[in-house]
């Protein structure tokens, strides 16, 4: 009942489907009986006391209930897919509009496959309840109503003998539904484990083959696929269980109206019409229980797909804006970090880390994988929140802007590139759709992609690839750069992007960069010194605390971890004389 509740929210947007479709059960129902009664007239009246000059009437009469019964059921039909095909519209918008509000740490924690399944499978069976579920149960109720209504009126005694079987086939549908439901559960768990290893493999299959792993992947997706099937079987194994027994009381109820029923007949208690009529109508009665086991079946499917819909509904986004959010057009570029610590779980990234940028300025980031650079550059953004400590955007805690605004004023350069199965023209302007192409081809320029867009056949209208396929890593990091570039931000965070080009090119981008018209805040992430030496300010990470802070030339002096690193990627210049001559002079 908690998931109808939840689920009514969506439904009441459309009460006159919901309600208009109830309308037309109910008539299906009504007209449904009327060739059980008609059949009775027929065999007591014209059959029996020959009266047939009313058998043209009847005939009529069934007709025109057949007719109407055929109108009721399309509309209701109409009625009742609009609302689960809304319904199952509104309640996808809903999840994939919260999906976008969540935090990296959401996705951290849940994996593609499993939000894909709530998406496709859970949707379905939600839509499944609401399309027949909703059909099925209402006809069922109100056959119950009316069809008992008329059988005591004709015979107490017959109709109690009648359904004498039907508490049992309550019990026993009850007793399947509390047996089944944390089956369907577990169903839903195993069947997001199965998308998620699906959804892995195809998006690493070039990793997959170039490791020759792909014996190991099917044996785990046969153990993932195996599992399914366990959990499956043991539904049906349920199923099996109880489903013969509601069948079995189903026959029950005609041996007993056979029987006594038969009696009363040839005691002439009852005519032979009544008792036909008491057969087309005990049906009615007794399909409906017989279809308990199959609604019991699709409604705690559809109860187990809602709970996981709506754990993910309820999950409130880690990061929001205060009530009181600034909004600014545009910052100058100023960052400030203020004694910041973060903290994964139990375990610490950052700690008490200090420093200042100033707008216009470029700080470089440096230190060995793990030492938390990439952790860093996404607090700017608000992509985490500190664990302790302040950063500030001039002057302003980032805490105090609104979201939208603040990574508004910020243009990132991820470690791993994703690009879009769209043209390269609508992957550069995707952060800036309103961009000319003028403006397009310029941020190009500066990332040094233009050259190998325009020898492309279609050159900016060319369709790359799903996350880039087609274009080499370079390739992939420039037009990233140059989606960043376009957006013209105070703050411009590079993640690493252009480890994958040569040093000639990066030396072009970062003259291009420096020569821009407006000048941004630069945020470098690098492990190549030639990617920093010329940044305004050099931070050294270990451990997730800076160890050391200067330009290159003093970094170099110091003979520190920042000349590790020197030392290491200009081994063979240092053993040249004529460099150590000129690098001890500088």
């Amino acid at each position: 009942m908690d998931i109808l509740k939840k689920l009514w929210i969506y439904i009441r947007r459309y009460k006159f489907m919901f309600y208009g479709g109830f309308l037309f059960i109910v008539l299906n129902v009504l007209t449904s009986m009327i060739p059980g009664y008609l059949n009775r007239r027929v065999i007591d009246d014209v059959i029996r006391d020959n009266k047939t000059e009313l058998l043209l009437g009847f005939l009529l009469s069934y007709m025109l209930a057949a007719v109407l019964r055929s109108i009721f059921i399309l509309i209701q039909r109409y009625l009742i897919e609009g609302l689960s095909q809304n319904l199952l519209r509104d309640l996808k918008q809903s999840v994939y509009d919260h999906l976008q509000k969540m935090s990296f740490n959401f996705f951290n924690q849940n994996r593609t496959g499993e939000l894909m399944s709530r998406m496709t499978g859970d949707m379905e069976a939600i839509r499944v309840l609401f399309a027949e579920g909703m059909i099925q149960f209402t006809r069922a109720i109100f056959y119950l109503i009316f069809v008992g209504i008329v059988l005591i009126r004709e015979d107490v005694q017959l109709t109690l003998i009648s359904l004498a079987v039907s508490p049992l086939i309550a019990f026993f549908a009850y007793r399947l539904s509390t047996r089944i439901r944390p089956i369907f559960s577990k169903i839903r768990d195993q069947y997001s484990d199965l998308n998620s290893t699906v959804q892995e493999n195809i998006s690493g299959i070039r990793i997959v083959k170039a490791f020759h792993q792909q014996c190991y992947e099917m044996e785990k997706f046969d153990e993932e696929n195996n599992e399914y099937f366990i959990r499956n079987y043991k539904a049906a194994k349920t199923w099996s269980k109880y489903f013969p027994i509601i069948e079995f009381l189903g026959g029950v109820s005609t041996v007993l109206l056979l029987y006594f029923g038969g009696r009363l007949v040839i005691s002439k208690e009852i005519t032979l019409g009544v008792w036909m009529q008491f057969n087309s109508y005990l049906w009615m009665i007794i399909m409906p229980m017989r279809m308990i086991g199959h609604l019991v079946n699709m409604f705690n499917r559809a109860v187990a797909s809602g709970e996981r819909i709506f754990k993910v509904l309820e999950t409130e986004a880690e990061i929001t804006n205060n009530e009181k959010a600034v909004t600014l057009d545009r910052v100058k570029g100023e960052v400030e970090f203020r004694r910041v610590s973060l903290k994964y779980d139990d375990q610490y990234i950052l700690k008490e880390i200090d420093f200042q940028a100033k707008a216009g300025s470029t700080v470089a980031i440096m230190g060995a994988t793990g030492s938390g650079k990439t952790s860093l550059i996404n607090l700017i953004a608000r992509y985490y929140d500190t664990t302790k400590g302040e950063i500030y955007l001039d002057g302003i805690n980032i805490k105090d802007f609104d979201l939208k605004c603040l990574r508004k004023q910020i243009s990132v350069v991820m470690q791993d590139v994703f690009l879009f199965s769209e043209t390269i023209k609508s992957n550069i302007a995707y952060g800036s759709p309103e961009a000319t192409l003028e403006q397009i081809k310029k941020a190009a320029d500066i990332a040094d992609a233009s050259k190998f867009i325009e020898e492309m056949d279609d050159k900016y209208e060319t369709v790359i690839g799903e996350r880039g396929m087609g274009l080499s890593g370079g390739q992939k990091q420039r037009v990233s750069l140059a989606r960043a570039i376009l957006e013209r931000s105070p703050i411009l965070i590079l993640d690493d992007a252009t480890s994958a080009v040569d040093m000639e090119t990066e030396h072009k981008i970062q003259q291009a960069l420096e020569s821009m018209e407006h000048k941004s805040t630069i945020f470098i992430i690098a492990h190549r010194i030639s990617s920093v030496r010329n940044a305004d300010q050099i931070l050294i990470l270990k451990d997730g605390q800076i160890i050391e802070r200067g330009r290159h030339e003093d970094l170099i002096k110091k003979k520190g971890e920042y000349f590790k690193m020197f030392k290491e990627q200009y081994k063979e210049l240092l053993e040249d004389k004529h460099f150590k001559e000129k690098l001890v002079v500088s």
